[in-house]
């Protein structure tokens, strides 16, 4: 029951993230390619691989208090190799911590700007 509650969760982030791209001008798309590819990315991996999680870790995920799939795109913009396979190792050792709260949900440059990525 909660797996699949966090399967929902998972899915209404994906369709709201979707909703605010497509708000967007053919620029702004185009220069959000990278952060779209993650996400959709990352939302695959997590459709795998809740099946398999821990109901605690489950739980605490269900708890996290910021977007699950912002927070991870947002952590993963700090690796230096952005490969699918380091995604997807990386998703995986993260859900654990993420149960814990302790991953950041935001990461910035000493100025305060957030840090993009291209593609």
């Amino acid at each position: 029951e909660l797996k699949e509650l966090l399967l929902e969760t998972l899915h209404i982030e994906l369709h709201l993230f979707k909703d605010s791209m497509l708000q967007k001008t053919k620029k702004e798309i185009y220069e959000a390619s990278y952060k779209i590819e993650v996400y959709v990315n990352v939302y695959e991996i997590l459709m795998e691989e809740v099946q398999n999680l821990g109901i605690e870790t489950v739980r605490g995920i269900l708890h996290w208090k910021y977007g699950i799939l912002e927070s991870l795109y947002e952590e993963w913009l700090g690796h230096d190799d952005n490969s699918f396979d380091e995604l997807k190792s990386y998703v995986g050792s993260e859900l654990g911590v993420m149960a814990q709260g302790d991953i950041s949900c935001r990461r910035e440059r000493e100025d305060g700007e957030k840090l993009y990525q291209a593609a």
